[in-house]
């Protein structure tokens, strides 16, 4: 399918890897429209910027904004993630960001495109271990919901080459922490998230020669791909 065809929709632009992904995504030039649907609008005037449409919704009220899901898309890109809650228990709110606000639009756009051929590419993780017993349920879930294709990514630790300005003392000593063993054991359990959202990219885009990608096919059709830490190296490099 070749880019004046394709169409491309990202659920999260705020984290950092939506914004890499996004920024990627528009610079190679390789669909018709990138849609993003988040919590705010990311501001962007680099190449491209044309074919951007931005969509602020309300995760909590999804029902509200039906419209904001319909295509046509034939590729889903998901990296709605968390921030530390502010009130209740971080369980629960890793539940209602990581599960419910993932799920509950994943169904919505395949309730929104019934007929569509989509692939949804979801961004996961292999060393956010208190997200992990979440994350894992997103990914069974999202495997049910009868997409074409998922694609499951599990990067390592993300990297990143800024600090944000209200970062606390913890926060910058774990940055501290992960360049270190980032230069001491490179591409062990940590990856940049620049070389996690153009994997995501190339695999939504490209033919990916010569990686052993694990994929199996549910009972209800779907085609699930897996792609780990290393592989993610393999590709985004």
């Amino acid at each position: 399918m070749s880019p004046a065809d394709r169409s491309a929709l990202i659920l999260g632009v705020t984290g950092p890897v939506g914004k890499t992904l996004l920024i990627d995504l528009l610079k190679s030039g390789t669909f018709k429209t990138v849609t993003t649907i988040g919590r705010k609008e990311f501001e962007y005037n680099g190449p491209n910027k044309e074919t951007l449409v931005q969509k602020v919704v309300n995760f909590e009220k999804l029902d509200e904004y039906k419209e904001a899901f319909t295509g046509p898309f034939d590729t889903v890109f998901c990296t709605l993630g968390t921030n530390r809650a502010e009130t209740g228990s971080a369980e629960d709110y890793l539940i209602k960001t990581e599960k419910d606000y993932v799920i509950n639009a994943a169904k919505l756009i395949k309730q929104q495109n019934p007929s569509a051929n989509l692939q949804f590419l979801y961004c996961s993780s292999a060393g956010a271990y208190l997200y992990m017993p979440i994350k894992t349920e997103i990914e069974q879930e999202l495997t049910e919901i009868g997409f074409t294709k998922v694609s499951i990514f599990r990067p390592g630790l993300l990297k990143t080459d800024k600090i944000r300005d209200t970062a606390s003392y913890i926060e910058r000593w774990f940055v501290t922490f992960i360049n270190w063993f980032d230069y001491m054991f490179p591409k062990k359990a940590i990856v940049h998230v620049e070389i996690v959202s153009k994997a995501i990219r190339r695999f939504a885009t490209e033919d990916v020669e010569g990686v052993d990608i694990d994929s199996t096919i549910k009972d209800n059709g779907t085609l699930v791909e897996e792609i780990n830490h290393k592989q993610i190296h393999e590709i985004g490099n």
